[in-house]
């Protein structure tokens, strides 16, 4: 029996009195994850594996390295890479974006929810209090990547469809006609490519053809040995504006005939292909035709197996930090489909647990890396497009997109999260003055890559400025487990305070009750009812928000002292903390989601 190592997920709102002790359960937890191993399982490959290719994007297998990455079908006579690249997005910034309001206003408005004036606050937050959104943009895919193959005839036997978490590797292999074909697929951040690898074990069996299918509008030519494809996102759905692009797919034939057309490349024959994909865009990158054309002519100046060694070398020096297991897996024979059907049936897989807390560092290692240009996305940039947009929702998405980083010990994972908090605190300052007449910064429910932080287009989501407390809180977690001093001064601190400022100055005096309360604002993507029977989302002083604002003030008071700097602002945070609001019970014993106890409206809401 190996080690046990258990991870608890954190739910939709939890909210806890005091979360200090939850992080340090985390913490040891983490500590006990980096040292499990078993003897009899140590050896022993993690992967996902199926008996059949991918009918739909949801049952492909994705591969990532930060920044570009791609879903691999594992068709036979059809494969299908679907493309995606993090900076792919629609829109533009938008100067008027914050609409004006200020303190005076706001402190007029807060006084009709103080009367419990709700159905009249209501309406001038809702009137008042969004944003403007007309350029806010959303990530895109780009399309797939198609390749049809043509096999000697006779059966196909022994299809197998893997992705090594291992190594970070997607596979497909299996036998026509007597002749045995692999394909391995992975996404290299040091060479910052794709890499496509198509082999058989008998001389000039592969014949095929290469095209792509995109859904973004653009220009194919091709250039030597590279089919190259340009373009703007343009998609009117969610405003104007959008980035440049350029991709190229280098084509490395191993002997055989290789024909490039501008939409299409025939090969015919060939002994083994190696395909080298790049997609830059101009997103904060002037210079991105050079970098994709630089990149893809390095990476296939190099040899398949230097790449793919290089490949595995980075990836294991995050990945192999942590290795968990339940005693023997006596499932691992199965198909992990199969395996799945078999828990949804009630069957009990712990070897299935394990395989997806791994698979779960395998996401976050491929979706953020120090080098990232952008965080992890709501859908992250394995984006079919075909649900909402995909952006950032500070109201829990990009929150837990984040929560097995620390936990799996990918800390560096975080980089780019905490490069994308300094933009918002940068664009969020103004929202804090123009909309609320507040210092510091705030952000709200959705938030984009073009600096959007005032509420979205609705309150009925959108009023919820202490999401920039929610994301902000990782600044601190990353400190309680790195336990970096410099990270803390240089980078966690100075963003903590300036949120901090603004909770201070958004705090405003219950005069019934004599607590200092935010507001107003909603408790994420929820209803109450009123006593009258209105349904309603804005109030004073959700209990998300206590939470919230109880846990940056204390966060930013340790944070000082350990720095030993800023006492009087400590101190005046160690005063407005002591003046916040009890968390409440309901008459049965359930946490008070509202100040006043309001009942849920939709209690079966998806969100709850």
């Amino acid at each position: 029996m190996g080690e046990v190592c258990l991870l608890l997920p954190w739910k939709k709102l939890l909210i806890m009195k005091n979360m200090k002790h939850f992080k340090t359960y985390l913490g040891a937890m983490a500590l006990a994850l980096s040292g499990c191993q078993s003897a009899t399982d140590s050896c022993e490959t993690t992967e996902l594996w199926y008996a059949q290719p991918a009918e739909v994007w949801m049952e492909s297998l994705p591969i990532g390295n930060g920044r570009l990455g791609a879903m691999t079908y594992g068709g036979i006579e059809e494969e299908k890479l679907a493309l995606n690249e993090s900076t792919m997005w629609s829109g533009q910034y938008n100067e008027n974006q914050n609409i004006p309001f200020g303190r005076e206003k706001m402190n007029q408005l807060r006084k009709l929810f103080f009367e419990g004036k709700l159905s009249e606050g209501n309406r001038i937050a809702g009137d008042n209090l969004h944003g403007n959104q007309t350029s806010f943009g959303t990530h895109l895919p780009i399309g797939d990547l198609k390749m049809q193959f043509i096999y000697p005839e006779g059966k196909v036997t022994g299809y197998r469809r893997s992705l090594s978490l291992d190594e970070a590797v997607s596979s497909v292999s299996f036998n026509s006609g007597g002749v045995n074909y692999k394909r391995e697929y992975f996404a290299t951040n040091p060479d910052n490519v794709l890499v496509l690898r198509l082999t058989a074990d008998k001389q000039k069996s592969i014949t095929m053809n290469m095209g792509l299918d995109l859904m973004r509008q653009a220009d194919l030519s091709v250039e030597d040995n590279q089919l190259v494809f340009t373009g703007k996102v343009d998609f009117p759905l969610h405003g104007p504006g959008g980035v440049c692009f350029e991709g190229r797919i280098a084509v490395l034939a191993d002997n055989g005939e290789v024909k490039m057309e501008q939409s299409e490349v025939g090969i015919k024959e060939a002994d083994a292909v190696t395909l080298i994909v790049d997609v830059r865009t101009d997103y904060k990158s002037p210079d991105y035709k050079t970098l994709c054309a630089d990149g893809v002519k390095k990476a296939a100046a190099k040899s398949y197996d230097e790449l793919k060694q290089a490949h595995i070398k980075d990836y294991n020096t995050l990945y192999n930090r942590v290795s968990i297991h339940f005693g023997q897996d006596a499932n691992r024979a199965l198909p992990t489909d199969v395996r799945w059907k078999q828990v949804k049936e009630g069957k009990t897989d712990t070897g299935l647990d394990a395989l997806f807390f791994q698979y779960g560092r395998y996401l976050t290692i491929a979706s953020s890396r120090e080098n990232s240009p952008l965080p992890i996305a709501l859908q992250g940039f394995f984006n079919d497009n075909k649900g909402w947009t995909n952006d950032y929702h500070l109201d829990i998405n990009t929150e837990q997109n984040y929560w097995a980083a620390n936990v799996g010990n990918l800390a560096e994972c975080n980089a780019p999260l905490f490069t994308y908090i300094k933009d918002l605190a940068h664009h969020g300052a103004k929202t804090a003055e123009v909309v609320y007449g507040c210092k510091g910064w705030t952000a709200h429910t959705t938030a984009n890559v073009w600096g959007y932080t005032p509420a979205s287009s609705t309150i009925i989501w959108g009023l919820f400025p202490m999401a920039s407390s929610w994301i902000a809180s990782h600044l601190w977690t990353q400190y309680e487990f790195t336990q970096d001093k410099q990270y803390l001064a240089e980078t966690a601190y100075p963003l903590l305070k300036g949120n901090a400022q603004f909770i201070l100055d958004f705090l405003a005096k219950d005069p019934k009750s004599g607590y200092l309360m935010t507001g107003p604002s909603i408790s994420p993507e929820n209803w109450f009812r009123t006593a009258g029977g209105e349904e309603m989302v804005a109030s004073m002083m959700p209990a998300c928000d206590r939470e919230l604002a109880y846990e940056i003030l204390s966060n930013c008071v340790q944070a000082s002292e350990i720095l030993n700097t800023d006492r009087e602002f400590a101190d005046s945070l160690r005063t407005a903390i002591a003046q916040l609001p009890p968390i409440q019970l309901r008459a049965n014993g359930a946490i008070r989601e509202w100040f006043e106890d309001f009942e849920e409206a939709h209690p079966n809401h998806r969100h709850t």
